[in-house]
Formats: structure tokens, C-alpha cells, sequence
């Protein structure tokens, strides 16, 4: 019975959005393909974001991530040339001026390329969080869509997640609390810098805010209630979850969960989403929707009420809801 992917399928809405970015998609990967210092072979491309979840707007930016890897490197710590990197950065620059999107957020202030490696390294180090691997890293899993080399990707991917579940192989008890506490970690990070930078007047707080209650907030608890339902312990079983939407995941772990008494809240949730999206792609929630941003802390309420639900069904294992506390 799949009444919940049922139900986002038939939202009129949100199937429409995932239609509209699934264009824009291509649109990004065909672009990317004809700038030769973009579509390198030792580079990858993703989108995250509003792209990545494919619930963009009309005036969505392009918030896209690089990883690089060259397996037969060997003393050279890049696998890219200093060079290449300005170049294929600058190419990606022309590929959003081509497209007419916004320029991209931050100033380019993140916008560099990370090995693979250390991506792997550089977890729960120092400089895990200053040099932006710590995001990179959990949205290549939680919310992307590959934009160039889907082989590297793929690669990435599949070797993140077998180091977080490195501890477990052989064990029919194992409960994947790695990979867990580093989505719970990045829930509390973006917490936290949403209380940084709640005070910088080039950003309203309530976009983010907005932002945190809703998008946020089903990117990491989407990831959470699959993982808890899948007990993922093997990359095969990960990539089973990894390729759906945030909004698809969750529509598909509601179903192996079964509890057909959240289905009217969860329509209830699609209809609030839609809403919240609308507003941002429409009106981005300026300085005259002020009062769009008090009735959205209603809706988000109603959301953390429906999550609460789900997490307290007695149809999901007590005994690894409890990790998420203790």
C-alpha cells in the first residue's frame, strides 16, 4: 500500500515543481557539458538546494558543490591544478550567467572544490566545519542531484557511507549511529548558524528561519525516520534512499511504516509545503510578507506536530528511536 507516495504524487502543486525543476536540471547538465574547463573527468558537480530536493522555483539560484578525485594520483595532494580549479569555477560562472539564474549566494564565499579524500579525513575535525566539508559531505547524501559525472558521484558517495558504516560488517545487531548523530550534528549546526546569523540585516531572519522550520527540517528528518526504518547498514541499501527527493523519502518510509492515521496530516503538510515554496519563489518573503512569515510559524508548528507523530509510532524500533535522545 503506498497511500503516501500516492498522495505527493497527485499533489497538483509540488508533482508541477518536480516537473519544473527536473527541466532546469537538464538544463544546468546540458550547459555544464559544453564548458570544457567544467566538464572535466577528475570532477564532480551536484546541486543541492531548492535544484536538489527538485522543488525550485522560477527565481531559485544554483547551489551546486564540486568534489574532485583522481585515483592514480600520486604525491600531488590536488587532483586539479590550481589552474584548472579557477578555470573550471569561472566556466561554472558562465554556465549560471548563460542560464539567467541569480548569482550565487554568499559571494562565492564556499564556492571551491574539495577532494574526495577529504571529505573522508576531515570528518569530526577541526577543519570539518571551517573548510565547509561538514556540509559538503552531508548534502552530497541527503539532498543532491549529480549536474556532472555521475561515475564520480556514484564513487563518493559509495565510499562516504562505507565509512560510516565501517563498524558494520558482520553484525546482524548493528545500528548505524555514526551516520545518525552526523545528520543529527548537521541539524543542530544549521540551528546554530541560523542563530549567527539571524541579526545580519542583508538576510531577514524569517526567510531562514522559514527556511530551518521547513525545508531543513525535512532534508535531515526525512533521512532519519528512513534510516531508522531501513536499518541501513550497506551502501546497496542507502543508495535505496539516497536517490529519492527529501519529500519522496518521506513519502516512502510513511508507507513502510503503515500508519494510515497520519495520512489526512500528512496532506495537510504537502498542502503547507506547497505554500511555503510558493511564497518563496513568488514573493521571497520580503520586507511587505512579514505577515505571511507569522501564518507560515503556524504551519510550521503543524509540521513538527505531524514529525512528532510519526517518530512516536509504536511501528518504529523503540530501541533506535532512543538513540535520537540519549
Amino acid at each position: 500500500m503506498n497511500d503516501f507516495s500516492q498522495a505527493l504524487a497527485n499533489h497538483k502543486g509540488l508533482s508541477s515543481r518536480m516537473n519544473f525543476s527536473r527541466e532546469q536540471l537538464a538544463k544546468v547538465r546540458n550547459e555544464i557539458a559544453k564548458q570544457k574547463a567544467c566538464a572535466l573527468p577528475e570532477l564532480c558537480i551536484y546541486a543541492a538546494g531548492s535544484l536538489g530536493r527538485l522543488e525550485t522555483g522560477r527565481i531559485s539560484d544554483l547551489d551546486v558543490f564540486l568534489i574532485a578525485n583522481r585515483p592514480e594520483k600520486l604525491n600531488s595532494e590536488r587532483s586539479l591544478t590550481r589552474l584548472q580549479e579557477i578555470t573550471a569555477l569561472s566556466g561554472l560562472i558562465q554556465v549560471n550567467t548563460t542560464l539567467e539564474l541569480p548569482p550565487f549566494s554568499g559571494d562565492g564565499e564556499y564556492f571551491k572544490i574539495h577532494e574526495v579524500s577529504q571529505l573522508l579525513t576531515g570528518t569530526g575535525t577541526a577543519t570539518d566545519d571551517s573548510e565547509n566539508l561538514f556540509t559538503t559531505r552531508l548534502l552530497l547524501l541527503l539532498e543532491s542531484k549529480c549536474i556532472h559525472n555521475d561515475e564520480l558521484y556514484e564513487l563518493a558517495t559509495k565510499e562516504i557511507i562505507e565509512m560510516y558504516l565501517r563498524d558494520g560488517k558482520g553484525k546482524s545487531d548493528y545500528k548505524p549511529l555514526f551516520l545518525l548523530n552526523d545528520i543529527l550534528r548537521y541539524w543542530r549546526t544549521v540551528c546554530l548558524n541560523y542563530e549567527r546569523t539571524r541579526h545580519d540585516t542583508s538576510k531577514p531572519w524569517w526567510k531562514k528561519n522559514l527556511n530551518l522550520k521547513f525545508s531543513r527540517k525535512l532534508t535531515v528528518f526525512s533521512s532519519v525516520l528512513a534510516i531508522l526504518l531501513d536499518r541501513i547498514d550497506n551502501f546497496d541499501k542507502f543508495v535505496s534512499i539516497s536517490s529519492m527527493t527529501p519529500m519522496e523519502r518521506l513519502a516512502c518510509s510513511l508507507d513502510k511504516l503503515g500508519d494510515l492515521t497520519l495520512l489526512n496530516k500528512y496532506k495537510e503538510f504537502l498542502d503547507d509545503y506547497e505554500e511555503f515554496l510558493a511564497a518563496k519563489s513568488h514573493a521571497e518573503l520580503e520586507e511587505e510578507h512579514k505577515d505571511s512569515g507569522k501564518s507560515f510559524k503556524e504551519k510550521a508548528q503543524h509540521f513538527d506536530n505531524f514529525l512528532h507523530a510519526v517518530f512516536a509510532s509504536d511501528k518504529l524500533d523503540r530501541n533506535l528511536v532512543r538513540y535520537l535522545i540519549i
